[in-house]
């Protein structure tokens, strides 16, 4: 099921997965890393609105990047929506620097 989202991205999607007696939500998309200005960070904005997605301002995740693991959290930094940053370990074993696009997958943990 495609959703709203920002369409400069290359896809989006909410996948609901069923187990466990309840529905989890898994958003699947492609975003640009970005570069966090004056430090060697990264991270990606995250292409839903979250206040509606979630119902809160701060999510608590489980991500996936290009396939790798990393748990962290949804926020806002001075930027126009959520981010998610994106550790330099996992630039690394992913070969993605800023610039470059990247899978991501998420749902809440």
């Amino acid at each position: 099921m495609i959703t709203s989202c920002d369409l400069r991205e290359k896809f989006c999607e909410i996948k609901i997965v069923k187990g466990l007696g309840m529905n989890t939500r898994v958003y699947e998309f492609e975003a640009v890393i970005k570069k966090v200005p004056d430090i060697d960070g990264a991270y990606i904005e995250f292409p839903f609105d979250v206040r509606k997605e979630f119902g809160k301002g701060r999510v608590k995740v489980h991500a996936t990047f290009d396939g790798e693991p990393y748990d962290g959290s949804l926020v806002r930094m001075k930027t126009p929506g959520h981010i998610i940053g994106i550790r330099k370990d996992i630039r690394q074993k992913t070969g993605k620097q800023p610039g470059d696009m990247i899978k991501v997958s998420i749902q809440e943990r």
